[in-house]
């Protein structure tokens, strides 16, 4: 399943709340399914897909002294 692709389910959303710890009623899932489904659909589009795409940690600073 490509980034592009990737539309997720009901059942793909609640397996996400739940491994997250999140408590989201089953009517709530459903009144803002659409909502949950394209903010996750966009996470997915923006996370890196290897390692070659890593951003560099430009904040991180080597120093001995």
């Amino acid at each position: 399943m490509s980034a592009q692709s990737f539309e997720p389910t009901r059942e793909q959303l609640a397996a996400v709340f739940e491994y997250a710890g999140l408590d989201i009623e089953p009517a709530r899932l459903e009144e803002k399914f659409e909502v949950y489904r394209s903010t996750l659909e966009l996470i997915r589009k923006a996370s890196v897909t290897g390692i070659g795409e890593t951003v560099p940690a430009a904040a991180f600073k080597a120093s001995w002294i």
